[in-house]
């Protein structure tokens, strides 16, 4: 079980750059909570260590900040997909922008459609 959760992930990052075809909820939930798991540690570091600008922490600013270059990337291909998913265009990811993320997260979360649908057919559970 384990290793599938992560083969997901991976499988999911490897998609960065695909805005096409369908994600399942399933796969939005483990990226959304590796993501989380990912970037907790960089954000305490920053709060309690990261005072003084020594090596250590602009290299881990730097690691930081290529991380969240691909975080944009591969967090907007699967939510668009996400949408796909549930048969709504992708444009409907500006609304990320106009309301809270947190209402956009209530909508990522919904079950998809069952059946092919115009984006594709249904992503594999």
């Amino acid at each position: 079980m384990i290793k599938n959760i992560f083969l997901i992930f991976f499988k999911t990052l490897k998609k960065t750059l695909t805005f096409t075809g369908r994600s399942s909820q399933r796969e939005y939930v483990i990226f959304t909570f590796f993501e989380f798991l990912i970037f907790t540690p960089y954000f305490l570091w920053f709060k309690y260590y990261a005072d003084e600008p020594t090596i250590l922490n602009i290299f881990i600013l730097i690691v930081f900040y290529i991380k969240i270059f691909i975080y944009i990337f591969s967090t907007s291909s699967l939510t668009i997909r996400r949408l796909h998913d549930c048969g709504l265009k992708g444009w409907w990811y500006i609304l990320n922008f106009i309301f809270s993320p947190c209402i956009f997260l209530i909508l990522c979360l919904i079950k998809g459609d069952k059946e092919k649908n115009k984006y594709g057919i249904p992503p594999e559970e």
